[in-house]
């Protein structure tokens, strides 16, 4: 059919567990030529509440779930452009939640919840919120359980190495500081033949691709945390860029990425993405 149904900017409400939460649609639902729906655009809910349900009913021809930290969440991560890329064959579950680790996405349940729903691919990235917290042997050994549990459930893991932040230096490079935690990961895939994307190097490729004037522009502000250390906080900027999370535009744009480095991933994926 072609056809693209145009919407605008909506407000819509997600309820998510008894809690009520704005969302926001930033594009309409595009038909494809074979009359395949894709998956819109969807930032809802806030960084602290912004999940999928994990009783959401099963629509997808096949299931990818989502385990992760803020940055793989809809609001201030990639997911909704990641989503967005698919069309309504894949149903995407997203557990991730801001803060966790490999460790706390386990203690508050949401592997259990994931499991459970048996999705047939769960990515799995962490790494933002484990460094400094526990160390790298551990962080792997929690990466090597979620594989091996994943994989008793029948569900595939693909792990996915922590995107980097937007971290320019003088040198007109990024520095980032989750290579110790990429690098933990790849080796936790190579030991158990498990299927990786390594989403922090494709991340730098990208940054460096456009340029810090261009990823600047995909950063939401915050409130500058050397306000209160300042002497004089009036004579300094109220906010800064976030670096590490993303608004609308970072997220359509990281989102693709995923899209299309899981359809190199898994090939089998492909067709579903658009």
């Amino acid at each position: 059919m072609g056809s693209v149904l145009r919407f605008g900017w909506l407000a819509a409400v997600i309820a998510i567990g008894s809690a009520v939460l704005p969302a926001q649609v930033l594009h309409g639902q595009t038909t494809l030529p074979d009359g395949v729906a894709m998956q819109p655009f969807v930032m809802k809910g806030t960084m602290d509440a912004e999940q999928d349900l994990p009783t959401t009913p099963r629509t997808g021809k096949l299931v990818i779930g989502l385990a992760g930290d803020s940055t793989v969440c809809y609001n201030t991560g990639y997911a909704a452009g990641f989503r967005s890329h698919f069309d309504t064959r894949v149903q995407i579950l997203n557990l991730s939640h801001g803060g966790r680790t490999t460790a706390t996405f386990r203690s508050d349940g949401r592997w259990t919840q994931m499991m459970a729903y048996k999705p047939d691919y769960v990515l799995i990235q962490f790494g933002h919120n484990d460094e400094g917290v526990m160390s790298l042997d551990v962080y792997a050994a929690n990466l090597a359980r979620f594989v091996d549990e994943a994989r008793a459930t029948g569900v595939i893991p693909i792990l996915v190495t922590p995107v980097s932040r937007r971290y320019w230096q003088d040198d007109g490079k990024i520095h980032s500081d989750l290579i110790p935690s990429a690098n933990a990961m790849k080796k936790v895939a190579a030991d158990k033949g498990c299927l990786l994307m390594d989403l922090h190097e494709r991340a730098i490729e990208l940054y460096l691709s456009v340029g810090k004037q261009v990823t600047d522009t995909w950063s939401p502000s915050k409130p500058n945390p050397a306000l209160a250390r300042a002497a004089n906080p009036a004579t300094m900027p109220q906010t800064v860029l976030d670096k590490t999370h993303f608004n609308a535009e970072g997220n359509r744009q990281m989102g693709k990425v995923v899209a299309e480095e899981l359809a190199k991933v898994v090939p089998a994926l492909a067709e579903y993405v658009h």
